[in-house]
């Protein structure tokens, strides 16, 4: 892995072990590049249409980490600079209420509750498969109860066609099942899929050590030495690609999922082109 001004491998850098830190120079080079979106305040930005392989246009759908605590300059840039016409977040209303969105004239803020509260966390699933097990079930579950968010993403590229930020605390999980499918419907190949997803190991290297003592604050009786901690604090492309399998075999695939969500065959073309801007 080169340390040169330009030089860099996101493959290599996206595989770095989560206790590992990614050296700070490459990694200020990486955050102002392709498919990174940098603003700053807000952490694992980036383009889903700036994602290699990626069949949806350029400057239409965004997915980031929290948005609280922004500065004016970032709220000019999302707004003005990007376009961003709606902000959908994933998380629960106690964490919107710790950290709210920022008020943005023009910008519309969407939320909507979960199905039901998510099932408590069993670490000892994340001990086979290193960790692939434990996150397909989980992202499975993500797949049921946030079903209503879900439908409004897809509902606002059927309808709308304007710039769309999604996210949730780090733009990890909730995020990154949303962004799968969004990316499946386009026609992007399930190698590119996972690889977004590996990306938001460095898209939240800035908030890293934070992020891990909050998931080591998870549950009181959690150690760095609980089995399937390890596996849990890790991202990795074969969760992604596990989770894919999942819905193909589960749904028919993203375009099958979204039938159960109500949306035709009419419905899946508006938004395959309003994904692709055919």
């Amino acid at each position: 892995m080169a340390t040169g001004s330009v030089h860099f491998d996101l493959k290599e850098l996206a595989e770095i072990d989560m206790e590992l830190p990614i050296q700070k120079a490459i990694l200020d080079e990486v955050l102002t590049k392709d498919p990174f979106t940098p603003v700053p305040g807000i952490i694992n930005m980036r383009c889903l249409g700036s994602l290699p392989s990626s069949r949806i246009r350029k400057g239409l759908i965004y997915r980031s980490g929290a948005l609280n605590n922004l500065p004016l300059s970032s709220l000019s840039t999302l707004k003005d600079d990007l376009g961003i016409k709606l902000i959908l977040d994933l998380r629960t209303q106690r964490e919107i209420t710790r950290s709210p969105n920022p008020a943005i004239a023009g910008v519309t803020n969407k939320h909507f509750d979960s199905l039901r509260v998510p099932s408590p966390l069993d670490l000892s699933e994340f001990v086979e498969e290193g960790g692939k097990k434990g996150y397909v079930k989980m992202y499975e579950e993500v797949l049921e109860i946030h079903q209503p968010s879900i439908r409004a993403a897809l509902e606002w590229v059927r309808d709308e066609g304007s710039p769309l930020l999604f996210h949730c605390t780090a733009g990890k999980d909730r995020t990154g099942v949303l962004a799968a499918i969004l990316l499946s419907l386009a026609g992007t190949p399930k190698e590119a899929i996972a690889h977004d997803f590996a990306l938001t190991r460095i898209g939240i290297e800035p908030a890293r050590e934070l992020l891990l003592q909050m998931l080591k604050m998870w549950n009181k009786e959690w150690t760095a030495e609980t089995p399937g901690m390890r596996e849990f604090s890790q991202i990795k492309e074969e969760y992604m690609l596990g989770t894919l399998e999942m819905m193909q075999e589960k749904y028919g695939g993203a375009e099958g999922y979204a039938k159960r969500l109500g949306f035709a065959d009419e419905d899946l073309e508006k938004i395959r082109k309003g994904l692709r801007g055919d």
